[in-house]
């Protein structure tokens, strides 16, 4: 409307009085617009906002130029803001006075845009605005600050704010949690709206959880998130060897390297029982499925759940953790297609060294004669170097087993093709993956067959997800994994157990076949049997797995009835099939199937005179294998999510069942279903962004126990704080930019405590059994009773406390650290304190067991940019210690061999002192009751000083084979294109002791036993080093040299370069012209090098021998196209 002279200079008079009394200004400003107007009058547009926001324009009509045309375009944009942009360029500026906003010339006034309250000048100037996310919605708790100053405020529910600055001119810094950090110059602005980019590089900005997703900033859990692009580095085979030392609260070991036949042991928080079932439940996309075979290029999220706030809705498969693997899916995009190559090679991290012909006969020698002076050797000098020489390889072999069945380097490849994108109606996930990994045995041409170690896998992946209306949305999860693999007829630890037994000088592993020219045939001695033709001579094994994995989840939003409330329903069915050829001969030392020859010596011809030890089989033996078994897994819950102000509310109620079958049942009892049934529910409440509390609980059970027993509740409760939000802490420590303390308390339980199934019902069988009756006692009755059993029986139950600490400081530096303890009761096992007296054949079962299990673990995180360079490093630790509290063992008659109030499987044995020096030093120490010694053996302490040396003196030494520790840190670095990245990861105190054929010198006398090049390093009398690795040598059995002893115990802690890769990315001004979006080339490894006190082989294998599959080095060049 327009005004006269006189009318606005009314409306100025009352603007004066207004403002004296203080009125606001703001809630006319935070109108928000929409306008979209092009080549209209200033004046058409200003009644046009009166007409349709409710709000009055006071202006002189000298202002407005009629003639000026005006476009402008605003959607849900402050009334503010847009006066702003209208106004600027006129040099016109406005003021509020209640519902009134007076429009005046610049020249004639004085700050801009909004007149001071107060008459005076201001001391101050306000600035206030609103802060929305990518998607347009407000976001609370942005924490902005003055830069420089301690001075700041936060967002309010709606994405306002309101502060004061001196000048003006003042930079604010807007900082929330999984969005960048914006630094903005006022310029003069008044009104300052902002819009958050998310970082998607952000440390954890959200995480997945149990049922559900939640943003790390109100996350009260104990829960870590695996980077998913440290696993697709240099990948192996099996995932769970990618997860060791990249996360916190996992402990992880891998004993093994054989293809297909490498997956690593891994526990969360360590081990905290002794039952049967120690492993952390892991799930696939909710559902409870392998990983191994999991294709990483799948792969969007994994986390590790640790404590109870975590894990209890789980009920009684929570109490060992539980690993969730989410898969990736579609988004609204462009058809996104990747493709990735990989060809690599692989060879042993470390391999032992045995010593050759000469040497082995010349300890061997040695040996005998320590054992008895009066031995004629038949292995002179002059023998020994024919064997030297290899003039004669058939009657004078000298085998190097390794180098003859091993090859250098095996080759692996890789590849990947996957496609994402979608609409607002559909999204999309497609994979299909492969992978080959060949085996380090050597073949040969004696056979049409191949005996060396092959897998070969096909992964398939399909993930939709179709909005069927504008509520409803249906996700369809298909998955497939095929796996073939081709191994020696007989098994690896086999193979290598025949290496350790066999000596170099032997026999020769082949001899000429003198009827067919050009062809071999095996050798071997009675009483052994040659690892030469046990790996290429015994037929081979195919196997053949397929997984497939189903699964579709409705969800159904009903905001339109109740705000925030969803459902949801999910089915999944899993089916998992396998198929076996076993085409082998068997491979026995004095009945086998296997020819086997031995050359005594040559007749006048110089012909090798060789002598048939065994006729074995022509043809291959033929027998097969099938079986499997399948999964179905029913889910519906109800999901309500509502924010109130500064409170944010959400709840969870969700019913589960599973229902697994197992198709290589053989009876009734394991032919019946294994089933678990459960509700879960779960309240959230958050205040202001600040204080957090959970409070949820899983009601579930097993069918494995008795009616009475079978349903348990395992409740939980957590709370957070964010103690960074507040006042006091803001305006104290600037350099500290978020705080967050957290705790929980929870019961979980584990149903997997081993023992026959349905352990609970007496069973009770005729015949001859245990217990005889009748007048001549030959009426045998046997069974199982309660007492043997119990009816009583349940699951595990584990008591956890958790304190957890959250930080982000000096710009760039993240930490997550937590304390923990579990306590564990009802661990199921067989009772050993009842006397014999009782007259029970077997001692009867029971929930007995009890352990404690406490620890700590650590993330560490930082980013900063130099220039153009990125640089990250990261790193963790994990430290648990578990203790027994109640194996219900009988007292041992020392109090320190008692195994209570000692770790899980802490070795015991006898502490050693050195080596007995002479017959003095033997006649001054006490005496050891385990044969004759002499100078150069073993002397033990007498630790309880009875005067002898016994199994009493054995007392806890060293540690236990898995790791207390486990660790891992790296660095990725980024410049100009190029990229490096580099991974260790090592692990503390873990023991193992060495020891069997192999390793012990002629243990098992004749000519059996290789022996390992460190026996060199000895004790002679003409040498008699204390420091010596092995005591004196001696022939056969040496009991008191082989005692379990601190002598043979050995440090298994390393560290490790996991992973290395460096890799560089075309110039997009290149890819462009070849209308690609990127390529990338890179070069990565694996396991690369091993620093540890222990040299002899890989210590993470564990092994007493050596005699192992050894663990893999991957070398691997890559190539990852995205179009």
């Amino acid at each position: 409307m327009r005004f006269s002279f006189l009318q606005l200079i009314l409306a100025l008079t009352i603007l004066g009085s207004s403002l004296a009394e203080g009125s606001g200004a703001q809630p006319i400003l935070d109108k928000r617009v929409s306008i979209n107007r092009t080549g209209l009058e200033l004046k058409k547009i200003l009644t046009e906002l009166e007409q349709k926001y409710k709000v009055n324009f006071v202006y002189s009509p000298a202002l407005i130029n009629v003639d000026d045309k005006i476009d402008l375009k605003f959607r849900d944009t402050p009334l503010s803001e847009v006066l702003k942009q209208l106004l600027d360029k006129k040099e016109l500026y406005f003021e509020v006075s209640g519902d009134v906003i007076v429009i005046r010339n610049t020249k004639t006034s004085g700050n801009y845009p909004v007149l001071p309250k107060e008459v005076s000048p201001p001391a101050e100037i306000p600035v206030s605005g609103r802060i929305t996310d990518e998607k347009g919605d407000p976001v609370p708790g942005v924490t902005i600050n003055i830069k420089g100053s301690t001075k700041g405020t936060v967002s309010d529910p709606d994405g306002k704010y309101q502060l004061t600055v001196l000048t003006g001119n003042e930079t604010l810094v807007f900082k929330f949690v999984g969005y960048k950090t914006q630094e903005i110059s006022l310029d003069t602005r008044r009104q300052l709206n902002v819009s958050l980019e998310p970082d998607v590089t952000s440390l954890n900005e959200v995480a997945v959880v149990a049922y559900g997703i939640q943003k790390k900033e109100s996350l009260v859990a104990s829960i870590s998130t695996v980077n998913v692009r440290d696993v697709k580095q240099a990948a192996p085979r099996s995932l769970t060897n990618a997860l060791a030392g990249k996360v916190s609260g996992l402990i992880s070991v891998q004993r093994s390297g054989e293809p297909g036949y490498d997956d690593a042991q891994f526990w969360i928080r360590g081990i905290s029982t002794f039952g049967a079932g120690a492993s952390p439940l892991v799930l696939v996309d909710g559902v409870e499925r392998p990983i191994s075979n999991i294709e990483p290029e799948e792969i969007a999220t994994i986390s590790v759940l640790k404590d109870a706030a975590a894990t209890s809705v789980y009920g009684v498969r929570g109490a060992n953790g539980v690993i969730l693997v989410t898969t990736r899916r579609g988004s609204t995009q462009k058809p996104a297609i990747s493709f990735k190559l990989e060809q690599g090679s692989n060879r042993p991290t470390r391999l032992q060294d045995y010593v050759d012909g000469p040497t082995w006969l010349t300890l061997y020698n040695e040996a005998q004669l320590a054992t008895n002076p009066s031995f004629v050797t038949p292995y002179t000098p002059a023998i020994i170097d024919k064997y030297r020489s290899g003039e004669d390889p058939y009657l004078y072999p000298n085998v190097d087993w390794l180098d003859l069945i091993l090859k250098d380097h095996a080759n692996n490849q890789r590849a990947n093709l996957n496609v994402t994108g979608g609409s607002d109606m559909s999204k999309y996930f497609i994979s299909a993956g492969y992978y080959q990994e060949d085996g380090i045995w050597k073949g040969d041409n004696l056979n049409a067959y191949n005996t060396n170690a092959k897998v070969k896998r096909y992964n398939f992946r399909a993930n939709v997800d179709v909005n069927l209306n504008k509520y409803t949305e249906l996700s369809l999860g298909l998955g497939g994994i095929l796996v073939t693999s081709n191994y020696p007829g007989t098994s690896s630890g086999n193979i290598w157990s025949t290496i350790q037994n066999n000596t170099p000088i032997g026999y020769s592993p082949t001899y000429p076949d003198p009827a067919n020219p050009g062809k071999s045939l095996y050798g071997g001695i009675s009483s052994l049997i040659n690892p030469y033709a046990q790996l290429t001579g015994t037929g081979f094994i195919t196997e053949w797995r397929n997984n497939i994995q189903t699964d579709l989840t409705l969800r159904h939003d009903l905001s339109r009835f109740v705000k925030g409330l969803t459902i949801q329903g999910k089915f999944a069915f899993d089916g998992y099939n396998y198929h076996n050829i076993n085409q082998i001969r068997s491979y026995l030392a004095n009945s086998d199937q296997v020819d086997k020859y031995f050359a005594s010596g040559r007749d006048a011809a110089g012909n090798l005179i060789l002598s048939r030890l065994v006729t074995g089989k022509a043809d291959l033996g033929f027998s097969k294998a099938a079986g499997g078994n399948r999964r179905i897994y029913v889910q519906a819950n109800i999901d309500y999510s509502r924010s109130f102000g500064k409170h944010d509310v959400k709840a969870l109620l969700l019913y589960n069942q599973q229902d697994y079958q197992d198709a290589d049942a053989t009876d009734a009892i394991s032919a019946l279903p294994f089933r678990l049934q459960g509700v879960v529910s779960r309240l959230s409440y958050g205040y202001n962004n600040r204080y957090f509390l959970e409070v949820s609980a899983g009601y579930n059970g097993s069918e494995n126990f008795s009616p009475g027993h079978r349903y348990g509740l395992f409740p939980a409760v957590a709370a957070g704080w964010i103690v960074s939000q507040e006042s006091f802490f803001k305006n104290n420590i600037s350099w500290i930019e978020y705080l967050k303390l957290r705790g929980s308390w929870g019961i979980k339980g584990n149903d997997q405590i081993g023992g026959r199934r349905f352990a609970y019902l007496t069973t009770v069988g005729g015949g001859n059994g245990s217990y005889t009756f009748g007048i001549d006692a030959n009426n045998g009755f046997g069974g199982r009773g309660e007492d043997q059993w119990g009816a009583d029986l349940t699951w595990e139950k584990e008591r956890e406390v958790d304190l957890g600490l959250e930080t982000r400081f000096l710009n760039g530096f993240n930490i997550q650290a937590d304390v923990f303890k579990r306590h564990r009761k009802g661990i199921f096992l067989q009772r050993a304190s009842l006397p014999a007296t009782l007259g029970l054949q077997n001692n009867p079962y029971g929930n007995l067991g009890e352990m404690e299990n406490k620890g700590f673990e650590a993330t560490v995180e930082y980013r900063a940019r130099v220039g153009a360079l990125d640089a990250t490093f990261r790193g963790n630790y994990t430290y648990a210690r578990n203790k027994l509290l109640n194996t219900d063992q009988p007292d041992y008659l020392y109090n320190y061999q008692n195994r209570v109030g000692k770790r899980y499987n802490q070795p015991f044995g006898l502490i050693a002192l050195g080596l007995f020096q002479d017959q003095q030093d033997i006649a001054n120490s006490p005496v050891q009751q385990f044969g004759a010694v002499r100078p150069g053996d073993i002397k033990y302490m007498d630790y309880n000083n009875d005067g002898v040396v016994n199994a009493y003196d054995q007392v806890a030494i060293g540690n236990p084979a898995v790791p207390q520790s486990i660790y891992g840190f790296g660095t990725t670095l980024a410049l100009k294109g190029f990229d490096f990245s580099v991974f260790f990861q090592g692990n503390g105190s873990a023991s193992f002791t060495l020891g069997g054929t192999g390793w012990y010198p002629f243990q098992g006398g004749g000519l059996i036993g290789n022996l390992n090049v460190n026996s060199l390093d000895r004790w002679t009398p003409d040498n008699p080093r204390q420091d010596a690795l092995f005591p004196r040598l001696s022939f056969g059995s040496n009991t008191n040299n082989y005692q379990t002893s601190t002598w043979w115990q050995r440090d298994a802690a390393y560290i490790r370069l996991k992973t290395a890769e460096l890799g560089y990315t075309l110039p997009k001004s290149l890819t462009k012209r070849l209308k690609i979006n990127t390529l990338r080339v890179y070069a990565s490894g694996l396991n690369l090098y091993t620093w540890s006190k222990f040299k002899f082989w890989d210590p993470e294998l564990g092994s007493a021998n050596g005699g192992a599959y050894p663990i893999q080095k991957t070398f691997n060049f890559g190539v990852n196209l995205n179009l």
